[in-house]
C-alpha cells in the first residue's frame, strides 16, 4: 500500500460541516462545487498515487475571496488544499483527509511589470506561457518551468 494510502486509513476524515459548506456557496454560488467530476478532477494529479477527491472545490477570484476561504477553514478546522494545474507528481493535492480545494486556476492576471528590477507580480493562477506572451515587448522571458504550463 502506498504511503498516502496508509495515512488515509489513520487519519480521521470528518464530514464538511453544514454551516460551512453554506458559507461557501453563499460567498462564491457560481463558484462552489460539490459534483463529483470536479472533485474527481481535483483529487487527482500526475502522481502515482490513487486519487483523493476532496468534499468541495472552490473557485476563487480575488486575494479577499483567498482570505474568506482561509479564514473559514481554520475556523472549522477543516483541510484546505491549494490547487493550480494538477501537476503534481508528489500527491500534495490529495485530499488525505477530505476537505476543501482551493482551485487557483482563474485567478490568472498579471498585476505590474517592473522591466527595470526584473520584477513582474502575478496572481496565483498565471502560467509560463501566459507571462512570457505579457514580457514579450520588454525584452525580458521567464525560461524555467516550474511544472506543466
Amino acid at each position: 500500500m502506498n504511503p498516502l494510502a496508509q495515512l488515509a486509513n489513520v487519519l480521521p476524515r470528518q464530514a464538511l460541516p453544514a454551516p460551512l459548506l453554506q458559507a461557501f456557496t453563499d460567498l462564491l454560488p457560481q463558484r462552489c462545487s460539490t459534483a463529483e467530476a470536479v472533485r474527481a478532477h481535483h483529487g487527482r494529479d500526475e502522481s502515482c498515487y490513487a486519487p483523493m477527491l476532496p468534499d468541495v472545490v472552490l473557485f476563487a477570484h480575488t486575494l479577499d475571496e483567498v482570505v474568506s476561504i482561509v479564514k473559514l477553514c481554520a475556523q472549522y478546522r477543516v483541510p484546505l488544499i491549494p490547487y493550480g494545474v494538477g501537476s503534481s507528481l508528489e500527491g500534495h493535492v490529495l485530499a488525505v483527509q477530505g476537505g476543501v480545494t482551493l482551485d487557483l486556476s482563474q485567478m490568472n492576471q498579471i498585476v505590474q511589470i517592473y522591466p527595470d528590477d526584473l520584477c513582474v507580480t502575478v496572481q496565483a493562477g498565471v502560467t509560463r506561457k501566459q507571462l512570457n506572451a505579457a514580457l514579450h515587448d520588454s525584452g525580458l522571458f521567464f525560461p524555467i518551468d516550474p511544472g506543466a504550463d
